[in-house]
């Protein structure tokens, strides 16, 4: 069962700590300074920047939602739907937790443009009822991070370009091959993980091709590295 998607403040998102398990035998994810281990996460904000790289398969938005600001990154087919959306929009996101170089970044599962503002107050609302019962529970918000003040629009476009430049582009990968690799580790995973080319010799693939839909996996959070050069599925 996929994992539900917490409606939260950027700034919750963004001062949270990612955890990654020490001995890689569980997925990847954020304790908030609330307490809450969540691997997905739902924002709404209004676009403050925008890249597209000039062959199109990767993209970025950042957005704020006047607590804190995060970006969204997109590779391939995501990065098409990143592109649609312009400064000033508000959009409503649905994504997956990621952590690069220290910053915090989402990968986007469901982007919903928002044409009515007021939509911002409901959800602000919704999350202060979801805090107040929290705090009437007895749960203090811890910040683990140390808060330096929002980016500046040019700091943030240096951080992305950064991180652009390190990030090479996810190659295309069928559905049915993603299918394909994600039976074979169900099968062959005995509980520390399967290596790449156990997966090609049991599925008569090439190395490489494994490889490439390994990546977009880990990527879209179907699969975890346990350990270096070892992936299981992410439940």
């Amino acid at each position: 069962m996929r994992p539900a998607a917490y409606k939260m403040r950027i700034k919750d998102v963004v001062l949270g700590q990612y955890i990654r398990s020490p001995d890689g035998t569980q997925p990847s994810y954020l304790l908030t300074p609330w307490g809450e281990q969540i691997t997905r996460v739902r924002v709404m904000g209004t676009v403050v920047d925008k890249f597209l790289r000039e062959d199109q398969n990767y993209a970025t938005l950042r957005i704020d939602d006047g607590s804190e600001t995060v970006s969204i990154r997109g590779w391939q087919e995501a990065a098409k739907e990143l592109e649609k959306f312009s400064l000033g929009d508000i959009i409503d996101v649905i994504g997956r937790i990621r952590e690069f170089n220290g910053e915090i970044y989402l990968t986007p599962e469901l982007l919903i443009r928002v044409e009515d503002p007021n939509w911002e107050l409901v959800r602000e609302l919704e999350i202060i009822a979801m805090r107040r019962e929290a705090i009437a529970a007895g749960v203090r918000p811890k910040f683990i991070k140390v808060e330096t003040g929002g980016p500046d629009i040019a700091a943030s476009r240096d951080v992305t370009e950064a991180a652009e430049a390190e990030e090479e582009p996810l190659p295309v990968v069928s559905d049915e091959l993603k299918k394909k690799v994600a039976i074979a580790i169900e099968k062959l995973d005995t509980g520390s993980g399967v290596e790449p080319i156990t997966i090609a010799n049991e599925l008569n693939l090439s190395l490489s091709q494994i490889n490439d839909a390994l990546r977009v996996m880990f990527v879209e959070g179907d699969v975890f590295e346990p350990a270096a050069g070892k992936f299981r599925l992410a439940r």
